[in-house]
């Protein structure tokens, strides 16, 4: 992740030579394309090529715009066809044992750490349960190009969190 944010020589378009992604937002999420869809699609076509492929997404029927997003032939959502809710998934997980370390306990969903498109409660949470976190992307903020989030910078969310959690005690 460090080096495509950092350090990445773009190979084309308006940006062609430009070093790293900097941080993905909502109309760029270069990080879900690179470690997340072109791995699963380069093990699938080498692995099983000539098959027809399907996808089972565990995406939920509570998670309409998610739903409405993906509507690939090939992909299939057994969560939201039975109708069950994130909470309800979350449930039948904790009944089989899987409790992540409690992390849903403190985060609505456990994704990247180092992800801005998590909300300002949950970059809260991480600011004060995970500081050695945060401040790797501080780190990060002073070497690349766009801050943290288009409405905060990772400095500015800081100095916001110390604050609030200071009025909180």
């Amino acid at each position: 992740f460090e080096f495509m944010l950092l350090n990445y020589e773009k190979k084309k378009g308006k940006n062609k030579g430009q070093k790293g992604y900097s941080f993905p937002d909502f109309r760029n999420r270069w990080c879900t394309k690179y470690f997340k869809q072109r791995v699963i699609g380069k093990y699938l076509k080498e692995k099983y090529k000539g098959f027809e492929i399907i996808e089972y997404h565990g995406i939920a029927i509570d998670e309409p715009k998610r739903l409405e997003k993906n509507k690939n032939k090939n992909i299939k959502y057994p969560l939201a066809e039975w109708n069950i809710t994130e909470q309800e998934a979350l449930e039948y997980c904790y009944s089989k044992g899987f409790n992540w370390n409690g992390l849903y306990e403190k985060f609505n969903r456990v994704s990247c750490w180092c992800c801005p498109l998590k909300s300002l409660r949950e970059l809260k949470m991480l600011y004060k349960e995970y500081p050695e976190y945060f401040k790797k992307i501080k780190e990060w903020e002073e070497k690349t190009y766009r801050k943290f989030r288009a409405d905060y910078s990772i400095k500015e969310l800081g100095t916001r969190f110390a604050k609030e959690l200071e009025e909180e005690d």
